[in-house]
């Protein structure tokens, strides 16, 4: 557990730690008036038996450019890179406790210097910690830093700590070795020796700051530019998903309204091309902007913003995840998804269960969490029993009346591989009517032979109207399934390998333990001789949905007070 310690006077640490070790927690952190701490953030923290870095925001905003969020386990070296620095650490107490003896700690910063110089030091995603004002090092503590020998390269970073908090150098120039890669102001500090002038430094650190900013998404919405109409994003600007079902529902009962969809991949006057030049202001100016991923870094909307998301994951997201090949590669990554959903203002969810997870992976202290249902799952409620149009699309999929009908649709992976993916038998094939549906975004060429490939103008909600059975792996659509009560399962061969890349929520996965595979032999038997295990109940499921209820509530209300 971590406890969280309001410290008056630093010298009472020592006093607090041993109090906290009674009490059975294992790790704390220190918050005052200059330090808040997101409750929702920390109770997600997986504890490790060492110091832990987690991410922060100043003044309620992200401005680091920090990658190593990407890595598991972190140097000083690391955490030194980035453009700003703050005690971002949940201190380790018995780690702690060593170090109180050993050196002489004055304040917050010292006691985090001296933790991340320790040779065990992990990382955390969550953003943890909230800092309203600046805090720098002791003079006192740059003595004790001797005693550690750090490398060369450590040696120069710790010189430009220390010249940062304007105390003196504790190594000689001619002991520090610069690293490969360095930032301009570092190059400025490495050429002069450390002898820049604090005030030109400033400057030039003011001058990298200011571009920082310019490129992590912050802004303040401006209500003087918004205008009555109502704008929806698909994903990557798809006619598909929950915007899709949101705005037929609009254009069918609220047809009065001035509402628009941004695509390519339908015509006519309510639907604008995302490179039309009326688009940015059509989508900044409007009133209401309907989401379901994550906007342009190119547009900043000023009216309500509302996010619909685009399933319940299985998979953990953003700050639940290392994500390490995004983290690692994306310049700025972090700061631009984290600021753009500070300005959100409401963010949909399927059901009461899962609302804790989004809590963690997503900054949702700005944003109404609506638990009211997917669009897409209502109109799956809506259609279930609407036969004639399910006959319909059959006929379109050409299926074989005397079969029943496989839909197998695995989720995108960011490295997929053909073991991946279930091999379609003949046995299979004989059986059933088998439906393949890739993900979207997985540009893979695997096209299983003599399978039927779902058509790109059948929606994946259709597919699933006329489907017996469901097949994915971690993809959301399994809890759409079971809301319209089909048999499902998971074929997830190379689960440690996905843990690894991605992670999954644990609790999330164990609902769906009885219907998972990770050997296809089984899998093909049980699907062939028809012993699925069926799903009667699961607690992230709602059959309750009212979506189209509460977001048309909502939008009219913003509509109104533009009108």
């Amino acid at each position: 557990m971590i406890k969280q310690i309001e410290l008056v006077e630093w010298q009472h640490l020592e006093t607090q730690l041993k109090k906290a070790t009674l009490e059975d927690y294992t790790h704390f952190v220190v918050i005052n008036n200059s330090i808040k701490i997101h409750q929702n953030m920390i109770e997600a923290v997986n504890l490790k038996p060492c110091t832990i870095v987690s991410d922060y925001t100043v003044n309620q905003q992200y401005i680091n450019d920090c990658r190593y969020f990407g890595k598991l386990e972190i140097s000083f070296n690391d955490w030194v890179e980035n453009i700003n620095h703050y005690p971002n650490i949940i201190f380790h107490i018995e780690t702690t406790q060593r170090i109180l003896d050993e050196f002489n700690i004055q304040n917050l910063f010292d006691l985090a210097l001296i933790s991340l110089l320790q040779d065990d030091v992990v990382t955390d995603s969550h953003v943890i910690f909230d800092f309203s004002q600046s805090f720098t090092t002791s003079s006192k503590i740059w003595k004790d830093i001797h005693q550690l020998t750090p490398l060369n390269t450590t040696k120069f970073n710790l010189n430009k700590l220390a010249y940062e908090h304007k105390h003196g150098l504790p190594f000689k120039t001619k002991e520090t070795l610069a690293p490969e890669q360095m930032r301009f102001t570092d190059k400025w500090l490495n050429a002069t020796g450390f002898k820049m002038p604090h005030w030109l430094f400033n400057i030039v650190q003011r001058q990298s700051v200011k571009k920082h900013r310019e490129k992590s998404y912050i802004y303040e919405k401006n209500p003087s530019k918004v205008k009555n109409h109502i704008v929806f994003l698909g994903f990557d600007y798809g006619f598909r998903g929950n915007s899709r079902y949101l705005f037929n529902h609009f254009a069918k009962h609220f047809s009065k309204l001035p509402i628009y969809f941004i695509t390519d991949d339908v015509n006519g006057p309510n639907f604008i091309k995302p490179d039309d030049p009326k688009a940015k202001d059509l989508i900044e100016s409007a009133c209401v902007v309907i989401l379901e991923s994550n906007i342009p870094d190119t547009l900043k909307p000023n009216g309500t913003i509302i996010q619909l998301w685009h399933g319940t994951p299985i998979k953990k997201l953003f700050l639940d995840s290392n994500e390490p090949s995004q983290n690692l590669n994306i310049y700025n990554y972090r700061a631009r998804k984290y600021n753009k959903w500070l300005q959100q203002d409401y963010f949909v969810c399927d059901s009461e269960s899962i609302i804790e997870y989004f809590k963690s992976a997503f900054p949702q202290q700005q944003t109404h969490i609506l638990n009211c249902g997917y669009p897409r799952i209502r109109y799956l409620l809506d259609k279930q029993t609407d036969h004639h149009y399910i006959s319909f699309i059959k006929r379109e999929l050409k299926l074989d009346p005397e079969k029943e009908t496989l839909l197998y649709a695995p989720t995108w992976k960011s490295h997929q591989d053909d073991s991946d993916l279930l091999p379609i038998s003949d046995g299979l094939l004989n059986k059933y009517n088998v439906i393949f549906k890739g993900h979207i975004e997985d540009q893979a060429s695997y096209i299983p032979e003599n399978a039927i490939l779902a058509p790109p103008h059948i929606e994946v909600q259709d597919l699933l109207l006329v489907s017996d059975i469901v097949l994915t792996d971690y993809s959301s659509i399994i809890f759409d399934a079971l809301t319209i009560n089909k048999t499902v399962c998971q074929y997830t061969p190379n689960h440690a390998k996905y843990i690894a890349e991605r992670g999954v929520y644990d609790e999330v996965m164990h609902s769906l333990a009885t219907v998972r595979y990770s050997d296809a032999k089984a899998l093909l038997n049980d699907l062939i001789s028809h012993q699925m295990t069926e799903i009667h109940s699961n607690p992230f499921i709602n059959k309750d949905n009212h979506a189209f209820e509460t977001l048309s509530h909502i939008i009219k209300k913003c509509n109104k007070t533009y009108n």
